[in-house]
């Protein structure tokens, strides 16, 4: 007989190996895979849960246990399908069933973090199992503060209301009149107050219940900022996000739905702002391209008193419409049209694309110091064609004083323009306290 046919003999006539031999054999393997399958399994209901982030933070090992051996896994894993393949498995063995169960359970581990929080934490289809692990890990030990930093300037909210509480709210006062008027008219005509009662309460039941969950589902989150991050309050079952606002670079902050009003912002976290409104959602994009240039985080401090409204420039004998912003340093007059986009691109050098309202740049530039306002005016002045007058050059035509206009001069020069009711005061008020500081020019 040849050596051929004898090893060929020997291997039919070898016992297959049991279930404990290929333990042995594997030397861990598959005991570590049970670990894994072990581990995986609670993580997975965790992510699945609405209050998914609750639930990493009430029991931190899920996530670190599974970090511990996501490292190894893949290569463990790989080893025991290839020797499967190879040399085959044991009529009734349950090493391959639970390395099926095990892979099914991986690849929804990471599903689920993808889809829970790959914007938050800024997952690509690239980024290794691990990092994304490690990722989430840093995610659920991270504090999100609200209050501003001690010695921190501001703290500025940029809330949303939802629409639904306009339309519901009515509904709900008609619904319980027409109840209570069926209950009245049940106790009128003498039928049984307590089957009236029950009847009404069945009614209400449903109606209260389709409220809250419409509110759940329309309830917006609100925004809070200050001079380093801002903070997204999300509704019920959601993360809280904050964002530092030195990591928005270019292209940090989009609008991804103008109608709905919904920002999408990326920096060292992700997030996405959704149903904020159309003036809220542009109000706060214009409020994080000023504050994500260094100059102006760096400069925040208590706010400027500053006062602006609708006016006329007379120079040459030409007229020139624009708006007025009067200042502790003086006066200046930006020519319309784009007079915030121009302000804003005299704060950042960046110009902004989508409506761009000089309150809202104003609102930020008013924590300004008093020095680097004028300077952020003077370019803006330069930049538009505008005039910039100091407090000492300002003059009140004499006579005009208790007028609706009020009508400035320098030289030959004219600034002519109507307060509005609430800023009349403080405008008339600095004039006065401007005139009274030496004699009348």
């Amino acid at each position: 007989m040849s050596e051929r046919v004898r090893a060929a003999s020997a291997v039919l006539s070898e016992p297959p190996a049991s279930e404990e031999d290929l333990r042995l054999r594997l030397e861990g393997r598959v005991e570590f895979i049970e670990v894994a399958l072990y581990r995986y399994t609670p993580l997975v209901d965790a992510l699945a849960s609405r209050h998914w982030l609750r639930h990493l933070r009430e029991k931190p090992d899920l996530l670190r246990k599974v970090r511990e051996l996501e490292g190894l896994l893949p290569e463990v894993m790989e080893h025991l399908e290839r020797r499967g393949k190879v040399e085959g498995w044991p009529r009734g063995s349950r090493i391959p069933r639970r390395l099926r169960r095990l892979r099914e359970v991986r690849e929804r581990v990471f599903k689920l973090l993808h889809r829970k929080a790959g914007l938050l934490l800024l997952l690509t289809e690239d980024t290794p199992p691990r990092e994304a692990l490690t990722r989430l890990d840093d995610y659920c030990l991270e504090d999100v503060p609200v209050a501003p930093t001690p010695g921190g300037a501001f703290a500025m909210h940029v809330g949303a209301t939802s629409q639904v509480m306009r339309y519901l709210r009515p509904l709900l006062i008609l619904a319980g009149g027409l109840l209570g008027a069926v209950m009245l008219l049940g106790l009128a005509l003498s039928f049984d107050a307590f089957l009236v009662f029950g009847f009404v309460l069945s009614c209400l039941w449903p109606i209260a219940a389709i409220a809250m969950a419409l509110l759940t589902l329309q309830t917006p989150g609100s925004a809070w900022l200050t001079p380093e991050r801002l903070v997204w309050l999300a509704p019920s079952g959601e993360p809280s996000v904050s964002v530092r606002l030195d990591s928005l670079g270019d292209g940090g902050v989009q609008l991804e739905h103008a109608r709905r009003g919904t920002l999408r912002l990326r920096g060292n976290r992700g997030v996405r702002l959704p149903r904020l409104g159309r003036e809220k959602a542009a109000r706060l994009r214009v409020l994080l391209e000023l504050f994500r240039a260094p100059q102006v985080r760096a400069n925040a401090e208590r706010p400027v008193e500053l006062v602006t409204w609708p006016a006329r420039l007379r120079r040459g004998g030409v007229w020139t419409s624009g708006q007025l912003l009067m200042s502790p340093g003086g006066v200046s007059l930006l020519p319309d049209p784009e007079v915030g986009a121009a302000l804003l691109k005299a704060a950042t050098g960046r110009t902004l694309d989508g409506r761009v309202e000089l309150a809202w740049v104003l609102e930020g530039l008013r924590w300004q110091p008093e020095s680097e306002l004028e300077a952020v005016l003077s370019r803006a002045v330069a930049a538009t064609g505008g005039t910039a007058w100091s407090s000492e050059d300002v003059r009140v035509v004499p006579g005009l004083e208790g007028a609706r206009e009020v009508h400035l001069v320098r030289g030959e020069e004219a600034l002519v323009g109507t307060p509005g009711a609430k800023e009349r005061s403080a405008v008339l008020a600095r004039l006065h306290a401007w005139a009274s500081r030496g004699p009348t020019r």
